[in-house]
């Protein structure tokens, strides 16, 4: 594997009772590039996803992370490493407030790890750093508001910010976009940008103005198969992607 490659699959399938949802799935994620998996509905992004971060096991295939295979890993294993993932449906702690959640990340990184039973005043030294990362999604103004309380765009940045205090070198985005209303949008897309400088992210997006501007590399699944790869300009003026997408309108 080469170093300018921070992720690599090769050969990677998974099949269920006969059915292949992912089959010879070869993929490259450069890194410090922002890379994109996209596909139509049931094309199989979701598996693939799963697989790449050991949530489920190939049936076939090898993965490589950072020049160590990762297929027999586990999630939890691949985040102390550095590769981390969010999901599709907003993951904070509701009854915690912002400042909270993003300590409780942050202390992940320390001797105290997730020692709940230690004493507030313990964990005062991650106080400066919490606040530099709430600040620098623009949630300064609810640094003391319970999660629950956030508006879905806003919980959506509170969960990539606590990613970000995890120090991941590779950060696996499903759908960051769902969910959110068009106001939503931009903001939020503006945060990614941000978080890609120095790092590596993997997205799955259905938004295609998302993928125009914001990824350098994209790669399209059509059952379970990858179709093409290539810029955004090349995959969108492919004709079998095109065909995939619409039938024949531009994608």
């Amino acid at each position: 594997m080469s170093q300018d490659y921070i992720l690599e699959a090769r050969g990677l399938s998974k099949q269920f009772r006969g059915f292949y949802a992912v089959k010879d799935v070869d993929l490259r994620v450069q890194r410090h590039s922002v890379h994109a998996l996209i596909g139509p509905n049931g094309a199989g992004k979701t598996t693939c996803f799963n697989l790449l971060t050991t949530f489920l096991k190939p049936s076939a295939g090898t993965i490589v992370f950072n020049g160590k295979s990762i297929e027999n890993s586990d999630p939890a294993t691949l985040a102390c490493s550095g590769m981390v993932r969010s999901f599709q449906i907003s993951a904070v702690f509701g009854q915690m407030t912002v400042m909270e959640n993003v300590r409780v990340a942050l202390q992940r990184k320390t001797r105290w790890s997730y020692a709940f039973w230690r004493r507030e005043s313990v964990l005062e030294s991650l106080d400066e750093r919490a606040r530099e990362l709430v600040d620098m999604v623009g949630l300064g103004r609810w640094m003391q508001t319970p999660a629950a309380e956030l508006s879905y765009g806003r919980k959506r940045a509170l969960e990539l910010v606590t990613t970000i205090a995890l120090e991941p070198e590779l950060i696996l985005l499903d759908e960051p976009m769902a969910g959110l209303g068009h106001e939503d949008i931009g903001p939020v897309m503006q945060l990614i940008a941000k978080v890609a400088k120095g790092r590596t992210i993997l997205m799955v997006e259905h938004n295609m103005k998302v993928i125009a501007e914001l990824c350098d590399r994209v790669t399209v699944l059509q059952s379970g198969q990858v179709l093409a790869e290539g810029s955004y300009a090349e995959v969108s003026s492919n004709p079998q992607v095109i065909d995939a997408y619409v039938g024949g309108a531009h994608v």
